[in-house]
C-alpha cells in the first residue's frame, strides 16, 4: 500500500444501506467528491457536539464518562480532509425538539489552557456557569497538534486525554484573572484532526498515555468513487430528542456492557490483554452513542454497537496503515543515515591515509637528504610504525616523479635522491 494514500479499507457496501442516514452521507460525500468514511465520522463528531454536557455514558467501568468524541481524518496533503469536513457540515442539519437549529460552534485547537478558556473566557466569575458549554475543536493538520504538544511545558496532550473523558480541565491559579478551571461534565467538546500518515508520529507515539486509542481514524479516500459524481441530495434534517437539563445517562446495550466487563475483568486478573484496549472499547461505545444521535434517537441499541464495531474496524486498519508508513519512513531515514555515516567514514579514512602518505613522503625525502644513499630497511626504520605500510606506495610515486633512484645490491634495494 502506498505511504501517501489509504485505500481498500471499506467493509461491504451493505454497511451504508443499513440506515437511511448512512446512505445519505455516502451519497452526499460522493456528490462532493469526498471520502464517505471521513464524512461519516465528521458527521458523528458534529452529532455528538449537539449534545449538552448533561448527556453522558453511565458508570459501566469506574465513573460516568463523557460522550466527547475525537476523530482523525487521514490522508495526504490535498487528499480531501477539508472536503470531508465541509461535506459533513452541509449534509446534515441538526434541530432541537422544537425544530430550532442547533448551532455547532467550531474553534481552532490551541494550548491546553486555551481549551478551558473556550468555555470560560477570562473574567468569568467563579460562581458563574460556563458561558459556553459545547464546542467542536478542529486542527486541519496534525502538525499543529504536534507543535503545540511539543512545546516545553506544554499541557495540551494531558488536557486532551482529560477532555476525552469529560474530566476537570484547566488550571486553578491563585490569580483570579488567570484562573480557568472547568468542572467535570460541564462541557461538551469534540475534536477533528487532519492527519498526514507520514506526520502522525507525535500523535501515534503517545500510545503510553492511550491517546491513539481515543481517536477514530478514518481514511479520506474512496476507492469505489463513481466516474460521474451523483447529484447532491438535499441536506438531511435530524431532530434531537428532548434531553432536558438534568443528568441523562444513555442506555448501554447488554452486549456492549458485557464486552467491556470481560476486558476489564481480564485486565484486573493480569491476563494477557492490552489495558489500553479499554480506551478503544470506550471509543466504540462513544461512536455507538453518536450513531444513536445521528439517527435521531435517544436509546443506544445493539445495532448501534454493531455498526460502531464496523467503523472501529476501519479505524484499526487505517491506524495500522499509518504505523506501517511511519515504520517505512523510519527505515528509510535509518538507511539514509547509515549511508551518510558510511560515506563520511570513507571520506575520513581517505583523509587519514592521505595525511599518512604525506608524512611518509616528507620523512623519506628528509632521511635521504640527510643520510644519502640508504638501504630500504634503514629508510623503513626511520619512519614511525603506524605509517610504515605506505612506504612502497611513496617509493613508487617518488620514482615515477624521478625524485629518487633505486639500485640493488645482492637483491637489496637502496634509495637515493636523484641528481638535480
Amino acid at each position: 500500500m502506498s505511504a501517501a494514500t489509504v485505500t481498500e479499507l471499506a467493509p461491504s457496501e451493505t454497511f451504508w444501506t443499513r440506515r437511511p442516514v448512512l446512505e445519505h452521507l455516502r451519497d452526499f460525500a460522493r456528490s462532493r467528491r469526498a471520502g464517505p468514511w471521513a464524512v461519516l465520522c465528521a458527521a458523528l463528531a458534529r452529532a455528538d457536539a449537539t449534545l449538552g454536557p448533561n448527556v453522558m455514558l453511565p458508570p459501566t467501568i469506574g465513573s460516568s464518562v463523557s460522550t466527547n468524541l475525537f476523530v482523525a481524518l487521514v490522508g495526504p496533503s490535498g487528499g480531501g480532509k477539508g472536503a470531508a469536513e465541509g461535506a459533513a457540515r452541509d449534509a446534515v442539519r441538526f434541530v432541537d425538539h422544537n425544530g430550532r437549529p442547533i448551532e455547532i460552534e467550531e474553534f481552532p485547537l490551541g494550548s491546553g489552557e486555551g481549551i478551558s478558556r473556550t468555555f470560560r473566557p477570562q473574567g468569568t466569575d467563579d460562581e458563574e456557569a460556563n458561558p459556553r458549554t459545547r464546542a467542536l475543536f478542529i486542527a486541519p493538520e496534525v502538525d499543529t497538534l504536534s507543535a503545540l504538544g511539543s512545546r516545553q511545558g506544554s499541557t495540551l496532550m494531558p488536557e486532551l486525554r482529560k477532555l476525552y473523558m469529560g474530566e476537570t480541565i484547566g488550571f486553578n491559579n491563585a490569580n483570579k484573572s488567570t484562573r480557568s478551571t472547568l468542572p467535570a461534565h460541564s462541557y461538551r467538546a469534540c475534536l477533528m484532526v487532519g492527519v498526514q500518515p507520514a506526520k502522525a508520529g507525535p500523535l501515534l507515539y503517545d500510545s503510553d498515555g492511550g491517546t491513539p486509542q481515543r481517536f477514530v481514524w478514518m481514511p479520506v479516500g474512496d476507492p469505489d468513487a463513481p466516474d460521474v459524481a451523483p447529484s447532491t441530495p438535499e441536506p438531511l434534517v435530524i431532530k434531537a430528542p428532548r434531553w432536558g437539563t438534568e443528568t441523562q445517562f444513555l442506555e448501554v446495550p447488554d452486549v456492549a456492557r458485557e464486552a467491556m466487563d470481560r476486558h476489564r475483568l481480564a485486565t484486573l486478573r493480569g491476563e494477557d490483554v492490552d489495558p489500553l484496549d479499554g480506551h478503544r472499547m470506550l471509543t466504540r461505545l462513544k461512536v455507538a452513542a453518536a450513531l444513536t444521535v445521528l439517527d435521531g434517537r435517544s436509546i443506544t441499541d445493539e445495532e448501534d454497537w454493531e455498526l460502531a464495531g464496523l467503523i472501529m474496524r476501519v479505524s484499526d486498519r487505517t491506524r495500522a496503515h499509518i504505523e506501517r508508513t511511519l515504520t517505512e519512513k523510519a527505515r528509510a531515514a535509518n538507511r539514509a543515515r547509515a549511508q551518510a555515516d558510511s560515506e563520511r567514514a570513507v571520506i575520513v579514512d581517505d583523509a587519514r591515509q592521505a595525511a599518512e602518505v604525506r608524512r611518509v613522503r616528507e620523512g623519506v625525502i628528509r632521511y635521504l637528504t640527510r643520510r644519502g644513499r640508504s638501504a630500504r630497511g634503514d629508510v623503513l626504520r626511520s619512519l614511525k610504525s603506524d605509517i610504515r605500510p605506505h612506504l612502497d606506495t611513496v617509493i613508487d610515486t617518488l620514482s615515477e616523479e624521478s625524485l629518487i633512484v633505486t639500485t640493488f645490491v645482492s637483491d637489496r634495494p637502496f634509495y637515493e635522491l636523484a641528481s638535480t
